[in-house]
Parts: C-alpha cells; structure tokens; sequence
C-alpha cells in the first residue's frame, strides 16, 4: 500500500512539473518567413531619403493630424496585404521609426552604402516578439529592432549603432567622468552649504550680544538718572535745612513752627 501511495506522489510531481514547463515554454506563434517581408517593407521605407517629408507634403495626410496619421495606419495596413503580409503599424509609430533611423544615420555612414546583412535574430516570448534586422554601414555596423505585441502589430521601431571595443570604453569612461565630476561638484557644494550653517549661529549669537550690549548701556544710563536724581533731591533737602534754620534764627522761633513747601531760584 505504501508503494503504491509513493508511486501516486511522484506520477503527481511528474505531471505538475510537465506543466509548469509547458506554461514557461508557450510563446507567440509567428510565421518567420512573415515576420522577415513586414520589416523589409518597413525598412524600405524608413531608409528612403526624405521619406518623411514626402509623406508630410502628401494632400492626404498633410499636416499630420489625428485623421492624417490614420490614413497613414490604413496605407501601411493596405501595402502589407498588396506584399499578402499583415502589416499593422500605427502611423505615429512608423514616422519615429523614420526618426530613429534618420537620426543615427550619421553613425552608419552614407546612406547609399548602408545595407542589410540577411541575418536577423527572433525573440519570441509569451505577449512579445523582438525581432533584430542587422545592418553593415561603412562607418558603424548598426541594426534595426523591430517590437511586435501579441497580436503581431509593430509597436515600436529602433534603429540601434553597433560601437567598437575601443569606442564602447571610451564611451563608458566619459561617462563615468561625468558621473563622478558631477559627484564631486555636487560634494564641494554641499561643504559650502555646510559652512554657511554653521556661520549662522554666530550671527545670532552676534545680534545677541549686541542686543545685549545696548540693553546693559541702557540700564547703566538708567542708574546713572536715578543716581543724580537722588542727589539732586539730597541737595534740595540740605538747601531747604539752611534756609529754614536761618528763617528761624531772623524771628527768633523754631523750624516747628513753619514748613518750606518751595524754594524759588532768583536770578
């Protein structure tokens, strides 16, 4: 009975591991041969000289709007089925794949002379498919990626330049350059940033002690007041204790019998 309970167990484990590989291993199905005539038709087009402002001086797609763009979409669709291909490539798509060519173009070389090699490399993964056309220039090697989605339409195409060993270095070495020069700045920076926080405090506590400062030399001040105010009444006191005796002493009484309220200055 155990043996038959083991063999159960692992016919289980069997069978589940079989499917898990068959879930990881689906992926798009595609017709290669397919595949290769829509990005010829693209690349065509695409690598043509001015390509892009013939399509712009065309009536029917002038200006390049919304409703230009898709008549463009359903041209393309429409040159796919003359070549007996499905060919769906958003219009908007197709003008930055002219774009992406253009701009590199300079790196390949002279447009005449930049060719395709024949060789070409299909990723086909479970809702992708990136398919690579490779191209021989005579100054960069280059090549042209081609993004199909699930459905097989063209979401996205890229004209990449294939760099040497030596070029590749240096590439990365100015890129390091700049990527620890701009650490550095960005460090000294942040040191000045530092010091000038840490000279704040000692304008406050500058500010302070001035404030401070004032505030002692005004209490001072405000002594020194009192101070003479106190001796000018000590002397008003003494000056009104003569008057009096003398009063006193001219009618021949005593300083009981009267009271100074006020001494009056003649001059």
């Amino acid at each position: 009975m155990k043996k038959i309970k083991t063999l159960l167990l692992m016919l289980a484990c069997v069978i589940c591991f079989t499917a898990c590989g068959n879930n990881e291993a689906k992926t798009i199905d595609y017709n290669e041969e397919q595949i290769k005539v829509q990005t010829d038709i693209i690349y065509n087009y695409i690598s043509q000289e001015g390509i892009k402002e013939k399509i712009q001086n065309y009536p029917t797609y002038l200006g390049l709007n919304d409703d230009g763009l898709d008549y463009l979409s359903s041209d393309l669709f429409e040159l796919g089925k003359q070549c007996g291909v499905h060919l769906k490539i958003e219009g908007k798509v197709f003008l930055k794949a002219i774009d992406s060519y253009n701009d590199n173009l300079e790196l390949l070389g002279d447009r005449a002379q930049v060719q395709k090699t024949g060789e070409y490399d299909f990723d086909a993964k479970k809702d992708e498919l990136i398919v690579t056309m490779y191209l021989s220039g005579p100054v960069h090697d280059g090549s042209v990626e081609f993004m199909f989605d699930k459905n097989l339409h063209i979401t996205s195409v890229t004209t990449n330049v294939k760099y040497s060993l030596g070029e590749s270095m240096k590439k990365a070495g100015i890129n390091t350059a700049i990527g620890m020069g701009t650490v550095f700045v960005m460090l000294v920076v942040i040191m000045f940033i530092i010091m000038l926080l840490g000279l704040v405090p000692k304008l406050f506590n500058s500010d302070a002690k001035k404030k401070k400062a004032d505030t002692s030399k005004a209490v001072d001040k405000t002594i020194e007041a009192i101070v003479e105010r106190e001796e000018a009444e000590s002397d008003d006191l003494e000056l009104i204790a003569v008057i009096s005796a003398a009063i006193a002493a001219a009618e021949g009484t005593s300083t009981d019998g009267f009271v100074v309220r006020s001494i009056k200055r003649i001059r």
